[in-house]
């Protein structure tokens, strides 16, 4: 296989300074679907989940990972940035259990039909240009290298949003919808990533949409959590904005707390969010 090239290995990593905002990613984020995950793991015809080897693609500062490394036998994690993969070692280490490895998801360093399953959560929105072609070559890529390191009936987990979600499911989405629909043409909706995982020859498993689960845990319901830092640090989606924008939409979050106005509004929001949750789980087997 040929090394990736500059440009794209820009592509996989210039979305915003990891390296910065690794150190308060974990303030808000937190690792949801975690008992999908693990279910859809149990159910398949591989070994005992006990005894499972899992890879995380993309594991980020480690967070699926620390829920589900003691349920499973030996976990491997592969990113690309180094300050998440220096959260992710602090977290867990790197032993006999779980491994860590310095990659990218479309040369994945591994044997041929080497895990039993593969998550990769809020990943997809990462591997293409700004603006990707309806296509999405690094996806496919990806999908590709992914089913060439799964045995035979191993499964594919990807926790990705909807355009839906992305309109509906985030309180804030409508203050900032110029950077939302940015955000939504990098990620292939969830028809066309069934038709890429069934042009890899994955079997599609379904689709599992956790209603009730929110991305950044409790500090998500904060009505005034993005004029933190921290708070926007744990979703991209606010690295898109330029720093006028910015400003302006804390200025109506500020707004909208001084004049009472923002618990109806986010009562609406709520409403949206409750009908289309933040992410869906798709689920594959080789």
């Amino acid at each position: 296989m040929q090394p990736l090239d500059p440009a794209t290995l820009n592509t996989l990593t210039d979305y915003e300074d990891y390296s910065v905002t690794s150190h308060s990613y974990d303030t808000t984020r937190r690792p949801i679907g975690v008992e999908v995950i693990l279910g859809c793991f149990a159910a398949t015809n591989t070994p005992p989940l006990q005894e499972q080897v899992i890879l995380d693609a993309g594991c980020g500062t480690g967070n699926y990972l620390q829920a589900i490394h003691d349920k499973v036998g030996i976990c491997h994690g592969i990113e690309i940035n180094d300050g998440m993969l220096a959260q992710a070692q602090s977290k867990l280490g790197n032993g006999s259990s779980v491994h860590f490895d310095h990659g990218s998801l479309l040369e994945l360093p591994y044997p041929d039909e080497f895990f039993d399953g593969i998550m990769c959560n809020q990943v997809i929105h990462h591997l293409d240009d700004p603006m990707p072609t309806e296509d999405f070559p690094n996806v496919k890529t990806m999908l590709s290298a992914c089913y060439r390191v799964l045995r035979p009936h191993g499964v594919l987990i990807l926790n990705m949003c909807s355009r839906h979600q992305l309109l509906d499911g985030f309180w804030w989405a409508d203050l900032i919808p110029r950077v939302v629909e940015q955000m939504a043409a990098r990620i292939p909706s969830l028809e066309l990533t069934g038709k890429m995982l069934e042009a890899v020859d994955f079997q599609l498993g379904g689709l599992i949409v956790p209603l009730h689960e929110v991305l950044q845990g409790p500090s998500y319901f904060d009505p005034r959590g993005p004029l933190k830092k921290s708070f926007r640090d744990g979703d991209s989606t606010w690295a898109l904005l330029s720093e006028q924008e910015l400003q302006t939409t804390l200025e109506q979050i500020r707004t909208l707390n001084e004049n009472g106005d923002i618990t109806q509004y986010l009562d609406e929001r709520e409403k949206r969010r409750k009908r289309v949750g933040q992410t869906t789980f798709i689920f594959a087997r080789k």
